[in-house]
């Protein structure tokens, strides 16, 4: 267990390593100059000591050199649209994200769970084709659209929640019902069609035989096989996720990691932008090895592929 927790992490670290070189040189050669975003009609003379103070002077290697050496120190940089040291700016939004996933990522596992059982256990029937065209238009409905809807209808017309802002746990409630529908939609499709598989493998078949009550047959044998495949889909979901926050941060002005993101890349605020990606490559990795060693525990043909973990 702990070899495989190991290698997983060491794979994690070539990958954060990766990524955080292509950030930092693309960042470096697409148009755009954060000096003179910040300076405006400033002077040449102002736009070249802002690059001298911010050390885009120096050649990209050794501007990666002394970022890396700074990191290893604790310091993420210094955001100068912002004010204020990276690691700050970060504290300082990610709460508001993780209380809109912490709502978003829950409820759609629970509600795609729910539907992809419930037309697995009716399929062919009505309720099977109502829950499926559900599902459907939950994944076709464009997330701009749904927001703007809610926006009108719950916020604007009755006033129910907030329509955009950040103070408590209400204000969160809308942008986590745009970014949880189309993963529901895609869960419960995910369920369904793994479930009716499940249904007909010779377990099930087998167990029928013998007896065992249809509804122990569902949740003991079919639905622990679809456990496996489940966690990966929700896996491969998490980067859809993230890239959904910034647009739904930016029509409800929801002020957390995804309006940050999408903000400092417009005004090319080059150390935020690196620290942003840097801290969610990490929750990617750290996420993704907790799903990986979930595997062991649920099948045990994953735990003697490892060695007989």
């Amino acid at each position: 267990m702990l070899s495989t927790v190991i290698k997983r992490l060491l794979q994690g670290l070539v990958v954060i390593v990766a990524v955080m070189v292509v950030t930092f040189v693309l960042l470096r050669l697409i148009p755009g100059d954060p000096a003179r975003t910040m300076a405006g009609n400033a002077s040449q003379e102002v736009i070249d000591a802002l690059h001298e103070e911010m050390g885009l002077n120096d050649p990209i290697p050794i501007q990666f050199f002394n970022y890396v050496k700074n990191i290893f120190k604790g310091d993420l940089g210094y955001s100068y649209f912002c004010k204020d040291d990276v690691s700050q700016v970060i504290a300082g939004s990610y709460k508001a994200t993780l209380i809109m996933v912490g709502l978003a990522l829950p409820s759609a596992v629970f509600l795609g769970l729910l539907l992809g059982l419930l037309a697995a256990v009716f399929h062919d029937t009505v309720v099977d084709r109502l829950i499926s065209s559900v599902s459907i238009l939950f994944q076709s409905m464009p997330n701009y659209w749904v927001a703007i809807m809610l926006i009108q209808i719950v916020a604007v017309r009755y006033k129910l929640l907030p329509a955009s802002g950040y103070k408590d746990v209400k204000s969160a409630i809308l942008p986590a019902i745009v970014l949880g529908l189309p993963l529901a939609g895609v869960f419960a499709r995910n369920v369904r069609v793994n479930m009716l598989g499940g249904m007909q493998q010779n377990f099930s078949k087998a167990a029928k035989a013998r007896g065992v009550p249809g509804f122990k047959i569902l949740m003991e044998y079919s639905f622990r096989d679809i456990l496996v495949p489940f966690l990966t889909l929700v896996g491969s979901q998490l980067g859809f996720l993230v890239g959904n926050c910034l647009l739904i941060e930016n029509l409800f002005g929801y002020p957390g990691i995804g309006l940050q993101t999408l903000n400092a890349i417009l005004r090319r605020d080059y150390f935020l932008v690196q620290g942003l990606v840097v801290m969610l490559s990490i929750i990617f990795i750290l996420l993704n090895t907790v799903i990986d060693i979930s595997y062991l525990y649920l099948d045990p043909r994953i735990r003697k592929a490892q060695g007989g973990l």
